[in-house]
């Protein structure tokens, strides 16, 4: 009867284990002093070219990023806003090279998600003169938007912050002749 008890006790035991233990993994904290990084895509060439701007000639020239969105702090408008950022220095990577914007404007300071950039769309770079030198093409928003949503409903800033990091490029537009 001892030997009977101990199995059906050892058997309990092992039913009540689980066998596969969930990983705990770092969701981060919220950032407000993150960045969203903007690259030239792989295919842009970083260093001089004929015919067309670089990757770091658009960092060096680039003043403004503007998109149309139907969004506002939140509110959806059925006519179309056009917003804009103004990239100083200390939002230009060089080194990269890449374009900085702040994660505020997808992740707000107080941790709520804002949809004006992130359901942007027609997103352009121009210089001093405003003229467009570069452009972010519609499907990369598009790509990145339901995975950083997804994200942020997990309450997972550590991936967030790599998609900021990583999901945004652009491409140059053509030099003037």
């Amino acid at each position: 009867m001892k030997k009977l008890i101990s199995i059906l006790f050892i058997f309990g035991l092992l039913l009540s284990c689980d066998p596969k233990p969930e990983i705990e993994t770092d969701k981060g904290q919220l950032d407000p002093n993150a960045k969203i990084v903007l690259r030239p895509d792989k295919s842009v060439k970083t260093r001089a070219t004929i015919g067309g701007y670089t990757g770091l000639q658009v960092v060096q020239e680039a003043v403004n990023i503007y998109w149309r969105t139907h969004w506002g702090s939140n509110n959806y408008y059925d006519d179309e806003k056009i917003c804009a950022r103004t990239f100083t220095d200390v939002l230009k990577d060089y080194a990269k090279p890449a374009l900085l914007m702040w994660s505020t404007d997808i992740i707000t300071q107080e941790g709520d998600f804002l949809k004006d950039f992130i359901y942007g769309y027609d997103v352009v770079i121009t210089d001093v003169h405003n003229d467009t030198i570069a452009f972010v093409p519609d499907s990369v928003i598009n790509n990145a938007r339901p995975l950083i949503e997804a994200a942020y409903n997990n309450e997972n800033y550590t991936e967030c912050y790599r998609l900021f990091n990583e999901a945004f490029t652009f491409f140059p537009y053509p030099t003037e002749e």
